[in-house]
């Protein structure tokens, strides 16, 4: 009975429960919306709604917002802005006004030009060469005596030449290239000779010098009337030619200025040439055995310059519209290879039966045994180049121009600087062929230096491409 009872319990509590869990839940009605209240009599308190909380164990999702949210009212979706997408917007078109329009594209792929020169080299110095009187012997200091050759160049004449250049990009963008010129001058000989039977201003003619023996002035008289009669020449000649190789970089570039920076090497070479000859006659005397006496006489000084050296530079590119100017300065230091060469020599024609005599002899007047031959030195060189253009720009790959060249180097050996003047007359073999002699070796070998620059006009057509 005591098991009963507790048994007969639980199934009626057991009962009673799955009755409550079976009863369907009493429907709420949803709140009225918000613009539709109930009509409320008057003076009845406000109905406040209140939203229920959150539930506390609620989820929260990605992004910080809840599973469970209070109920909110139901209306249209406000517009979301929708993200601004990129219109596609054509590039804009620059009309071609420069042969580089774009800052980044200023040499261009490939370039070259083509220049005429028309320069004028620096005149040679030369020292006292050929005197002339009327009366008397041609000694210098004399009233009567005229200097015709020496103390300054025998003329300043243009020499022609060409110039050319090529270069091309080594980068995509154009703005490092490569570059390289060369340029030469034709062979320049000028020549002033004197004779005393061409015309009765000079009827004495001679050859200037110091005399080494005595210590005081002296010369070689040629033409002397009635004795014998000569012509008498000195010749200078000039040429030059040159090379570069240059890594050209942009510095700046704008629409209408550009700057470019060089740097690389630079070849000179510079060769001049002095001869001085002589045609004597000697009529038949009693001083000299009453025979005629033919003489061919030369002096040839040579020197020759070969400079080496890495140079930098930079170039100014202005225009506007068509007109243009380009200003380019370069620098360049190195060693340059100086080369002096002298000889001389004398023919002597003696008229005699059956056959005439033909006698040589080493050494001239100025070129004698004591200072022939060859000496070789180097020394260390500036060559600095200035050159101004300005033109117009036909189209946009051509350009004409023209301008100024100025090119310097500052240690040079130069032919007229290496005649020594003063002299052992013992030496020259017209007054004592091939005889023995004594006092001192003069004249003795020189090495002087001075300068040398070319400068002149430049014509010239440019393309780019």
């Amino acid at each position: 009975m005591r098991l009963v009872l507790p048994i007969f319990v639980g199934i009626v509590l057991v009962v009673l429960a799955g009755q409550g869990f079976a009863e369907p839940p009493i429907p709420v009605p949803p709140p009225p919306p918000p613009d539709r209240l109930p009509d409320l009599p008057m003076g009845s308190a406000p109905i406040v709604v209140h939203a229920p909380p959150a539930a506390p164990d609620a989820a929260p999702l990605s992004g910080g917002v809840e599973v469970s949210q209070p109920l909110q009212p139901v209306g249209p979706l406000p517009k979301t802005a929708e993200p601004d997408s990129p219109t596609p917007s054509a590039e804009p078109i620059t009309l071609p006004t420069d042969r580089n329009p774009r800052p980044g594209h200023v040499l261009g792929q490939f370039w070259d030009s083509d220049e005429f020169l028309l320069w004028w080299p620096k005149a040679q110095p030369l020292p006292p060469l050929i005197t002339g009187s009327r009366t008397g012997v041609p000694l210098l200091g004399q009233p009567q005596t005229t200097l015709i050759v020496g103390n300054r160049g025998i003329d300043n004449q243009d020499i022609a030449g060409y110039r050319g250049t090529i270069g091309f990009s080594l980068n995509d963008e154009d703005t490092v290239g490569f570059e390289g010129k060369y340029f030469f001058l034709g062979t320049r000989t000028l020549t002033t000779s004197v004779s005393d039977l061409s015309s009765d201003r000079f009827r004495s003619l001679g050859l200037p010098y110091v005399n080494a023996v005595t210590g005081q002035e002296d010369v070689l008289t040629l033409a002397s009337p009635g004795q014998s009669s000569a012509q008498l020449a000195a010749s200078t000649t000039t040429r030059a030619q040159g090379a570069e190789a240059n890594v050209v970089a942009n510095l700046y570039a704008e629409p209408g200025l550009k700057l470019h920076a060089l740097v690389g090497y630079r070849f000179l070479q510079v060769n001049e040439g002095l001869l001085i000859d002589e045609t004597y006659l000697q009529y038949p005397t009693p001083q000299f055995g009453n025979t005629k006496t033919l003489g061919l006489i030369a002096d040839q000084f040579d020197a020759r310059n070969e400079f080496n050296g890495m140079q930098l530079g930079l170039l100014a590119d202005a225009h506007h519209g068509m007109f243009y100017v380009e200003l380019t300065g370069k620098v360049a230091l190195g060693i340059n290879t100086e080369v002096v060469r002298v000889d001389g020599v004398t023919h002597l024609i003696t008229a005699a039966n059956p056959v005439p005599i033909l006698q040589s002899y080493p050494g001239g007047v100025y070129a004698l045994p004591s200072n022939m031959g060859q000496i070789k030195q180097t020394a260390f060189a500036v060559v600095p180049e200035g050159i101004f253009k300005t033109g117009l720009k036909l189209g946009d790959r051509g350009r004409f121009y023209v301008g100024y060249n100025f090119l310097y180097l500052n240690n040079a050996v130069r032919a007229g600087n290496q005649v020594n003047t003063t002299i052992n007359p013992a030496q020259i073999p017209l007054l004592n062929p091939g005889g023995t002699y004594t006092g001192p070796e003069r004249p003795e070998a020189t090495f002087t230096r001075s300068d040398f620059w070319l400068q002149g006009l430049i014509i010239g057509f440019e393309t780019r491409f």
